[in-house]
């Protein structure tokens, strides 16, 4: 017989009502601010059982349960002060632990792991309902499994109608994306998911690491420990493909397909919307919470229309654009379509006085055409240049007989964040246009790969145009060392300039490789050698 879905208020009558169904062993949907749940009794594992099915959700997938404080986890889990001090940093809030898991909690929970998923909601009506319910909440997302997660009740309707016995009706989710989950280490952290509570932000509390299929295929015996590790996930009923390239060759591609097919589906952000327009054309924000918040929304929009083929934009992955990206790539199932520059194309950046000149030497003796950004910058900058008469409106104190004295201009910008800003935002495009022309011309007269060496790759965004991304570090001392040799000047001055750049850890999170320079130029080589081979065959 079909289950009749009552579809319910935020009330506290309704609420009540709900919590009555999970007792007697039933199924839920419930809003939290990241997305929809689909709640079933944390200790019953038969409510597990129906979960699965109503989802069609692999087995070995674990669910994640939800409580209302840190410290009601200690009936479900072995928690440790680390659990603590993060909980006491971001909860209640969009971030899940991974602890290892007390005999109440059913293996049909855990997809059969020795370790749970906890997490506390910030959601008001999320945490009415788990109090109400007096157990732990074991809720994945209220979707079919692969389809993209519901951040509205309706789309929940659209998919569990029928299939489950309540939806609580409480709006829009804030967030639209899945919380963080990190798997705890010792004093660090493995970011298994990404989401609202980002890299950045956990990095100013512990070391992190990233666990590499957030942004890779993983292999098809991963056992998974967390859910959205392992299979497809957040995808449209139509094939989705990521453009990779510059921005115009990416737009002019997407005009294109456009143009040889009415219906196909496109995905550009707002500052798109004159250049780019269709029946199926959907636009996200040009902000990574807005997108967050709008991509499964208009993912979903896509079956409506019937595209038989969508193709989007790919997102920066800085801060909560990492978690965009990571539901992007695998709603695509890692289809990620190359256009404009066709060489391979290694992004180099790193720490200050980590040896990025040495790398950049050494790919270029292993076949490599490099574009030094350093260098490009320099170069745009001569008298009365486009570049220099943009920089001298900005800074007029800097310019002078028709030229930018860069030493008052990094005097200016250093000491005040909104003007490095503005700096940044007048001189990425220049050189990056300068760069992508640079490459063209390689290609065009047989350059195998090219390699880009640019200190502030992630914070341009050309990340998103290259094949891989190499990360120079070396610990603080010799980086210190090095530069005093170098460039001379005041040891401290220099020191506190190194102190306020990026660490090792946001490297490491972000760059597909990470060479840790001891000093040894053979070593190096070998390293660079190996990656290139990786990337460019």
């Amino acid at each position: 017989m079909t289950v009749k879905t009552l579809h319910l208020t935020d009330s506290a009558r309704d609420i009540e009502r709900a919590a009555k169904i999970i007792k007697k062993g039933g199924l839920v949907a419930f809003p939290t601010e990241t997305v929809y749940g689909l709640g079933g009794s944390a200790t019953d594992s038969a409510s597990a059982g129906k979960i699965y099915s109503a989802k069609g959700r692999p087995s070995d997938n674990p669910l994640i349960i939800h409580v209302t404080k840190p410290s009601d986890a200690e009936k479900y889990a072995y928690t440790t002060p680390l659990y603590y001090r993060i909980a006491e940093a971001f909860c209640p809030g969009p971030i899940t632990m991974i602890l290892k898991k007390k005999d109440v909690v059913p293996y049909e929970v855990t997809g059969g792991l020795d370790t749970v998923a906890v997490r506390i909601p910030s959601h008001p009506v999320a945490r009415a309902f788990i109090e109400a319910c007096g157990v732990a909440i074991a809720a994945p997302s209220a979707n079919l499994s692969g389809s993209p997660s519901p951040t509205c009740p309706e789309d929940v309707a659209a998919d569990m109608d029928g299939r489950i016995d309540a939806i609580i009706y409480g709006g829009r989710c804030d967030i639209g994306v899945e919380s963080t989950i990190i798997k705890l280490d010792g004093d660090k952290a493995v970011i298994l998911r990404p989401g609202a509570v980002t890299e950045e932000m956990l990095g100013g509390l512990l070391s992190v690491s990233r666990d590499e299929t957030l942004l890779k295929k993983p292999s098809a015996d991963l056992r998974p420990i967390a859910p959205g590790m392992k299979y497809r996930h957040y995808a449209p009923k139509a094939p989705l493909y990521l453009l990779k390239g510059p921005h115009a060759d990416v737009a002019a591609y997407m005009k294109a397909r456009l143009e040889e097919d009415p219906m196909t589906g496109i995905i550009c952000t707002e500052s798109d919307r004159e250049e780019i327009s269709g029946k199926n054309v959907a636009y996200l924000p040009d902000d990574p919470q807005g997108q967050a918040r709008e991509l499964f929304n208009l993912l979903r929009g896509f079956d409506k229309k019937d595209a038989p083929r969508v193709y989007s934009v790919i997102p920066s992955r800085v801060g909560l654009g990492l978690a965009v990206y990571n539901r992007l790539i695998k709603a695509a199932g890692y289809n990620i379509i190359r256009v404009g520059i066709t060489i391979p194309v290694i992004g180099l950046t790193g720490q200050s006085g980590a040896g990025k000149s040495t790398a950049s030497k050494i790919l270029q003796s292993l076949g490599a055409f490099v574009c030094d950004c350093d260098e490009i910058y320099h170069g745009l900058l001569y008298k009365d240049s486009p570049l220099t008469l943009r920089l001298a409106a900005l800074f007029p104190e800097a310019y002078s007989d028709g030229t930018i004295d860069r030493r008052i201009l990094s005097g200016i910008v250093f000491s005040d964040k909104e003007k490095l800003a503005a700096l940044n935002g007048a001189t990425h495009g220049a050189v990056l246009d300068r760069v992508r022309e640079m490459i063209k011309e390689a290609e065009a007269g047989g350059a195998r790969f090219a390699a880009v060496d640019a200190p502030q790759l992630f914070e341009s965004g050309y990340d998103s145009e290259c094949t891989a991304v190499i990360g120079i570090c070396a610990p603080l001392d010799k980086r210190l060392a090095r530069l005093v040799s170098r460039d001379g000047g005041d040891t401290e001055r220099i020191r506190a300039r190194l102190e306020n750049q990026h660490n090792e850890d946001f490297f490491r999170v972000y760059c597909d490789e990470v060479i840790d320079n001891t000093g040894d130029p053979s070593g190096m080589t070998e390293k660079l050698r190996m990656i290139t081979d990786r990337y460019t065959k």
